[in-house]
């Protein structure tokens, strides 16, 4: 794998503005709460709690508790790291979960569980969280890991490309709707029964078909935007596949399928759709080659995987 050291993390930093995307601890912490609320002391646990699960998901030495998780209310940041609680003023004011670089490291920074719910009852909710059965302990412990997996790919590899909003194809409605129809063969070849059957040869096929009408479409585009949707979808793709995978583990096929599976073909502008795309070539990964995940380094685009997979 090629992993980068610590002198990777600062010059990281502006990448990381861009990949943002949403037992108990009484007597473990060695310095007490620092303020803390109870409910975001239980869900931390409960997400390091997660990490046998989680290593079966198939990343290499992904470990949530090697990266701060810092909970803001609105007013301070309660920093969560190595069985301390500390508190501090806010480095970062977010609605939403993100990573962010912090000195010589990168942190997690979430809302707490209470702002989170506040600014959902105020904007009605966000797409993603209504899909299903709302936002609880759950997603939000969901959506950690998914904040975490960004922090273990900027402090360990060279990203891919520039992190931009994919614009140029929101301007233009032919690459859109072009676009549309690819999201829609994503999600046919992630939902058909060749997936489950492991028919690889179909699959393969299917995948060719669709990797063609990309190509046709980025043709049409500047290297940058290319390179930004690439970018996006394997970061974003690959971090919201861990996302799904934490949350099915919590509650299960239902919501997993309604939540996640179900809305692989809806189109979000910007780079909302990218994590949809890069979720499923992830799950399409899992069937062509199973052991994607134990090489990635970040060097390669989903594309390009896929491209090695179908030979």
């Amino acid at each position: 794998m090629n992993r980068k050291g610590n002198t990777r993390k600062l010059t990281a930093g502006k990448v990381a503005a861009g990949i943002v995307g949403v037992a108990l601890v009484t007597g473990y912490f060695l310095t007490g709460s620092a303020g803390a609320s109870t409910q975001d002391q239980k869900i931390y646990q409960k997400a390091l709690d997660r990490q046998t699960e989680v290593d079966k998901i198939g990343f290499q030495e992904f470990t949530l508790a090697d990266y701060p998780v810092s909970m803001y209310d609105g007013e301070s940041d309660y920093v969560f790291y190595k069985g301390e609680i500390t508190k501090r003023e806010p480095v970062l004011e977010t609605f939403a979960g993100t990573v962010y670089p912090v000195e010589d490291h990168f942190e997690v920074i979430i809302p707490t569980m209470e702002r989170m719910e506040s600014v959902l009852s105020l904007v009605g909710g966000v797409e993603g969280m209504v899909t299903g059965s709302g936002y609880g302990q759950e997603e939000q412990i969901a959506t950690i890991w998914h904040e975490a997996f960004h922090a273990w790919q900027l402090s360990n590899f060279q990203i891919l490309g520039k992190s931009i909003t994919a614009k140029e194809m929101d301007q233009k409605e032919v690459r859109k709707n072009q676009f549309k129809n690819e999201m829609k063969g994503w999600k046919k070849l992630v939902l058909s029964s060749d997936m489950s059957a492991g028919n690889i040869d179909e699959i393969k096929e299917a995948v060719l078909e669709y990797r063609e009408l990309a190509d046709a479409r980025r043709s049409q585009m500047s290297e940058q935007a290319i390179a930004a949707e690439l970018q996006s979808e394997l970061t974003e793709g690959t971090a919201y596949y861990v996302e799904s995978n934490v949350l099915r583990q919590q509650k299960g096929d239902r919501e997993y399928q309604t939540r996640y599976i179900d809305t692989l073909g809806t189109y979000m502008s910007g780079r909302g759709s990218l994590y949809r795309t890069g979720m499923a070539k992830c799950l399409i990964l899992d069937v062509l080659a199973p052991d994607w995940k134990e090489q990635l380094d970040f060097t390669k685009s989903l594309d390009e995987l896929l491209d090695e997979a179908v030979k």
